[in-house]
């Protein structure tokens, strides 16, 4: 499904310039002047920096003219190969990871935004402070190759302090034991199935509360309680029920508060300040799942003609989405919709597009980044290298 959904996006007309064909970049070597670094022979890069260990984002390219490339003075790049090789790389999904070959000290981490094939080389500047890797990816149903380097710093080639040698005898740190999953009772499970099945009314606020009983502090249950009060005209019962969610530790504690904001249950009820509070109406989300959520988890990016398509993007508590892509151009339309789950990875938002018959892998699976646009979030996401959206909430 993912490579369905680059490849209508690649079939728009060339004026939208949302893509282009898969390619193999090379690497042509470090400036001995400054330091960017050239990709095939007129992108010029600036390498990512390195922090604590970890780079993050894509390296931001320019083409630049034989000049300007020039005056770089761009040096052949030292192969790390060999018995003379210094660093050394590997992949783990969507990880690369670079390592001092002596010790296996860590250099740098780095997560692409697509899974890694594998490395096909690793390249150091003349003074070990730059490194270049060239690795393989899949983009348009093809493998290419692409290049990111890193900037270590200057005097990055001394030699990392080999860490102390512990004592095997005293060690210095206690394994933790693993944490057993925990078993839910019989009981609240039975009391939650009971509670799904009853009735409107009096039987649904009974059957809640005896899930209450069960486990007091139960997300789903008190919310439910609070809706099923708010539908038998009970509001001050149901306000004073929600109260109690806006104040649970619980992890979904949130999203059933976001689930009251659009409830019609609750319409005779919207407009009280407890309400509200209890909803988190008037605060910003600053959590990935409210900031993702908090509007109905509805999205939009609103198309011009012949120069970018209308998205239109539905995330469900679910963990399901829908997306949208629709382009008019020159009397041509082209309306796709596409489905698939989601997931949270930080501050990351994670979508996977399965192709209909086929195992779900790396392969199938795209970003997005929530990022601040002006006092309001927007969703960036990349499905592929040069394949990219930016949408905004709808606020319903």
């Amino acid at each position: 499904m993912r490579r369905a959904l680059v490849l209508a996006l690649a079939a728009l007309p060339a004026s939208l310039l949302l893509a282009s064909s898969a390619h193999a970049d090379t690497f042509g070597g470090f400036s001995g002047v400054d330091r960017p670094y050239l990709v095939n022979s007129d992108r010029v890069c600036a390498p990512l920096a390195v922090t604590s260990g970890t780079a993050t984002g894509m390296p931001a390219c320019d083409k630049a003219p034989a000049d300007v490339v020039a005056k770089l003075s761009m040096k052949a790049p030292i192969p790390q190969s060999g018995a003379k090789a210094t660093f050394a790389a590997t992949v783990s999904g969507r990880t690369l990871t670079v390592t001092r070959k002596i010790g296996g000290t860590p250099v740098v981490t780095w997560t692409a935004p697509d899974a890694i094939g594998k490395v096909v080389d690793v390249y150091a500047s003349q003074y070990e402070d730059r490194i270049a890797v060239t690795y393989t990816t899949r983009r348009l149903g093809k493998e290419v190759t692409d290049v990111v380097a890193f900037d270590l710093g200057q005097g990055a080639a001394t030699t990392p302090t080999q860490p102390p040698v512990t004592n095997p005898t005293n060690p210095t740190t206690t394994p933790t034991p693993p944490t057993a999953t925990p078993v839910e009772d019989p009981k609240l499970t039975k009391a939650i199935v009971a509670a799904r099945k009853a009735p409107k009314g009096a039987k649904a606020i009974a059957a809640w509360k005896a899930v209450l009983a069960v486990d007091p502090a139960h997300a789903e249950a008190t919310y439910r309680l609070a809706a099923a009060q708010a539908l038998a005209k009970q509001p001050p019962d149901a306000l004073a029920t929600l109260a109690t969610l806006a104040t649970s530790t619980r992890p979904d504690a949130i999203e059933w508060r976001i689930e009251a904001r659009f409830d019609p249950a609750f319409a005779s009820v919207r407009a009280d300040p407890k309400f509200r509070a209890a909803a988190g109406l008037d605060k910003k989300g600053t959590s990935a799942y409210e900031r993702l959520m908090g509007f109905g988890g509805q999205w939009e990016q609103t198309g011009t003609s012949c120069d970018k398509p209308e998205i239109r993007f539905t995330t469900l508590r679910d963990r399901t989405f829908k997306l949208r892509v629709k382009t008019v151009c020159q009397g041509s339309v082209f309306d796709t919709p596409f489905k698939g789950t989601w997931r949270i990875e930080g501050t990351r938002i994670v979508l996977t597009l399965p192709t209909r018959g086929k195992q779900v892998s790396a392969a199938d699976e795209a970003g997005c980044e929530l990022v601040a646009q002006g006092d309001e979030d927007a969703l960036h996401c990349v499905i592929g290298r040069d394949i990219d959206f930016t949408v905004l909430p709808t606020r319903r």
